[in-house]
C-alpha cells in the first residue's frame, strides 16, 4: 500500500490538531506507506537539514512559530501541500490529498515517454543587471517521465525556498509545478522546440565568445 487517500475522519482530526501533531500524523503515516525511505525524526532531519531536536520540538508543540522555509523543506519530503499543515488548509470542503509513496506507473513505450537527461544551466545574476554563466550540467543517466519530473521537482524547490515568507506560502508544490511543466511540453510542443545539442554548445560557445575578456595580445 505505497500511497493512498486522506480520509475524511483523519481530515476532521487534522482540522481540530495544531501544527506539531499535523506534522507527526503526516510523519508517522509516510513511515508506513514509503518502503525505501525512512521518516524517523532523525532521517527526516538529515534530508531538510536540522537537527532532530528540532523536527521533535516542533511536534510536541515546543517550536510554535518555525520558519517558513524550514516547513516548506519538511512539506516537500513528505510530499504533501505546503499549506496542509495550517489552520487554512482545513477551512471548507474536506481536501482528500495523497499520502504516500507516489505509486509506479507501468512501464511507457519509448514513443510515449522516452527516457532522458535532465540538465541545468547555473548562472550569477547581479543587481545592475548584469551575468554571467557558471555551469552547464547533466544527469550521469537517463530518467524516465516519474524520476524527470521529481528531480525537476527538487531543482524548483530548491530555489524557491529562498523566497520570503509571504511568496512561499501562496506558492503550489514544487512537484505539481514541475508535473505541470512536463505535460506543457507534451500540449504546447511549438513553445519547447527541440533541437540538436550541438547547435546549442555551438550558441553557448559564441556567445560566451562575444563576451570574454581578451588578453593584451589578442585581436
Amino acid at each position: 500500500m505505497p500511497r493512498r487517500i486522506l480520509t475524511r475522519e483523519e481530515f476532521e482530526n487534522l482540522k481540530m490538531s495544531d501544527l506539531g501533531e499535523r506534522l507527526k500524523f503526516f510523519r508517522k503515516e509516510a513511515g508506513k506507506l514509503h518502503s525505501n525511505k525512512s521518516f524517523t525524526t532523525t532521517a527526516m532531519s538529515e534530508r531538510v537539514g536540522v537537527s532532530h531536536q528540532t523536527i521533535i520540538s516542533i511536534e510536541r508543540g515546543d517550536s510554535k512559530k518555525p520558519a517558513y522555509q524550514l516547513i516548506f523543506r519538511i512539506t516537500q519530503d513528505l510530499g504533501i501541500p505546503f499549506d496542509a499543515l495550517t489552520d487554512e488548509f482545513y477551512q471548507g470542503e474536506p481536501r482528500l490529498i495523497a499520502i504516500g509513496e507516489p505509486t509506479e506507473l507501468a512501464p511507457a513505450s519509448a514513443e510515449e515517454s522516452p527516457l532522458s537527461y535532465i540538465g541545468a544551466i547555473v548562472y550569477q545574476a547581479f543587481t545592475d543587471g548584469m551575468m554571467r554563466f557558471i555551469h552547464d550540467l547533466q544527469s550521469s543517466r537517463p530518467l524516465d517521465k516519474e524520476q524527470f519530473i521529481a528531480s525537476m521537482g527538487r531543482i524548483i524547490g530548491e530555489l524557491e525556498s529562498l523566497k520570503s515568507s509571504e511568496e512561499l506560502f501562496n506558492q503550489p508544490h514544487p512537484a505539481v509545478k514541475a508535473s505541470a511543466l512536463f505535460n506543457d511540453m507534451g500540449k504546447y510542443p511549438d513553445a519547447f522546440p527541440v533541437f540538436p545539442r550541438a547547435s546549442w554548445n555551438e550558441h553557448q560557445s559564441n556567445f560566451i565568445n562575444k563576451y570574454e575578456n581578451k588578453g593584451e595580445d589578442e585581436v
